[in-house]
């Protein structure tokens, strides 16, 4: 388990910014009315796409999502743009002429990569489609291993041990105790294909005590393997994470693999358990030559599973594989000369009733989910909306904005105010994911941190970087330029994000 910045959201975010920015500077020079008509679309739709690239920067996806999107969104602009050139190269007048008369360049730019983000999201979610069915294809394959090598070789120890108990008495007790090894082991097989085949509300994550498991998984494995060492390190008490019944099974095929491939007559395998405010892990280090890079992948990233070879290679650790996805959680190896580790990370259940009503375990990246995305960009609006409205009726300094983007008009003032209110709140989500729990579920931690970050935004975006850009573009401002009204609509706007967000995360976000 990770936090997530992907930075291919912001070459989308920066794509989106910096076409906007050439859109308004060659189209808005002398008529500014035909600019409000002709240019506010390609306005909204690139800064549209800024803020889109922002959420995909911050957010809980995938980093392969991300750079889906991105990779066809850049395709998009690259691919009209080229056919742009040509045209205008292919023309009798000169190409900066053209664009500056036409001024459709930057205009079509956009809409080349607003397509090729809308590709690329389909793109996007057809891999994610291949990958549920690639889950669903290794959950059958290990099905049928399962059936045809444990369950069958158990049935065929329980065929041969049976008969003994009537012929000789003397070898009773070991037949019997074979019968009830094997019995065990056809229930436990038979509880992982339920599993595996119909996943029900028992396999949903839910809160599990995980030294509890641990616990379980040691000493299973220390009855099945007398002659390997198991150590256990730094065990808590009592900490709880989301995952299922199965985790015992999954630590106990960890500590199983170490012990029989560490090619020793004593092995040694430990486990050890190390937590965070948000997350807990557990490692599991032997003493063998290390896994092999298809197995490594196998772990950490879920390969196809062929269907051909040894029907028990690597099984047991396609099975963890699964049921740590089950978990919403992630895995990790690391190979050295000393051996193997692998670790589990699962996310950590709150020790509040109330904050794990509001933290659910939906995504085993930690960082901002789409839901909280949405609620955060709607308490963004309505902060930008009534800190817009302060300031007009105070200051008028609305239409001023608007100049940082080419013109002096109050609806293209109202339309960057609320990008930049958009933008803002989602980096202040993004904020909220680096701080420890309590910032991020109580409100009156979300209303500090909501507040203070409207403060730094006033004294760095508004005190320094707005009068610079004001005076690039040829409007005399004073700099720095900090202003008590100004901190307080900031201030405004800051405790009305964070009040907002917290309500529609508790409303919203299911």
């Amino acid at each position: 388990m990770r936090r997530t910045f992907t930075p291919s959201g912001l070459v989308i975010a920066l794509l989106g910014f910096f076409l906007t920015r050439y859109t308004i500077t060659f189209a808005h020079a002398e008529a500014p009315t035909a600019f409000v008509v002709g240019g506010i679309v390609p306005l909204v739709l690139g800064l549209s796409l800024s803020v889109c690239g922002v959420a995909l920067a911050i957010g809980s996806f995938e980093t392969w999502y991300v750079r889906t999107i991105a990779r066809w969104t850049v395709l998009g602009a690259g691919v009209i743009g080229l056919l742009i050139v040509a045209t205008v190269y292919g023309g009798a007048s000169s190409f900066a002429e053209d664009v500056r008369t036409v001024g459709i360049f930057s205009n079509v730019l956009i809409g080349g990569s607003v397509g090729g983000a809308l590709t690329g999201l389909y793109a996007a979610q057809n891999q994610a489609a291949q990958r549920k069915l690639l889950n669903r294809q290794n959950r059958l394959v290990i099905l049928n291993r399962l059936l045809h090598d444990r369950v069958m070789n158990a049935v065929t120890v329980i065929k041969g041990s049976a008969p003994l108990l009537r012929d000789d008495a003397d070898s009773g007790l070991e037949s019997v105790d074979a019968i009830l090894e094997k019995a065990e082991s056809i229930e436990a097989v038979m509880g992982s294909v339920h599993d595996l085949t119909e996943p029900g509300a028992e396999a949903e994550p839910q809160p599990v005590n995980v030294p509890e498991a641990v616990e379980t998984a040691l000493q299973r494995a220390r009855e099945r393997h007398p002659d390997a060492t198991f150590v256990a390190q730094s065990l808590p008490s009592d900490v709880s994470a989301y995952a299922n019944h199965r985790l015992a099974d999954v630590v106990g095929q960890l500590l199983k693999n170490g012990a029989e491939h560490a090619n020793l007559d004593a092995p040694r395998v430990a486990v050890s358990l190390d937590t965070t405010p948000d997350t807990v892990t557990i490692s599991v280090s032997d003493e063998g030559p290390g896994l092999p890079d298809k197995n490594r992948e196998a772990l950490e990233h879920g390969t196809t599973i062929s269907k051909d070879g040894d029907p028990t290679a690597g099984l047991g650790l396609y099975l963890v594989r699964l049921f740590v996805y089950a978990f919403q959680g992630s895995l990790h190896t690391e190979v050295t000369d000393e051996g193997t580790t692998v670790s589990v990370a699962l996310e950590r259940v709150p020790e509040s009733p109330e904050d794990e009503s509001s933290v659910p375990a939906d995504s085993s990246l930690v960082g901002v989910t789409p839901a909280q995305l949405g609620a955060t960009a709607l308490s963004g609006l309505v902060a930008g909306g009534a800190m817009g409205a302060y300031m007009h009726f105070t200051t008028g300094v609305v239409p001023v904005i608007g100049a940082l983007y080419g013109t002096q008009n109050l609806l293209v003032g109202v339309l960057t105010h609320e990008f930049h209110s958009l933008v803002f709140a989602l980096i202040y989500a993004g904020l909220l994911t680096l701080l420890p729990r309590w910032w991020r579920t109580d409100w009156v931690g979300m209303v500090g941190v909501g507040t203070a970050w409207g403060a730094v935004l006033w004294l760095g975006a508004s005190g320094f970087v707005m009068p610079i850009w004001l005076n690039l573009v040829g409007i005399s401002t004073p700099i720095p330029n900090l202003s008590p009204n100004s901190l307080l609509a900031h201030l405004l706007w800051g405790s009305m994000l964070a009040v907002g967000a917290h309500v529609s995360r508790r409303r919203l976000v299911p």
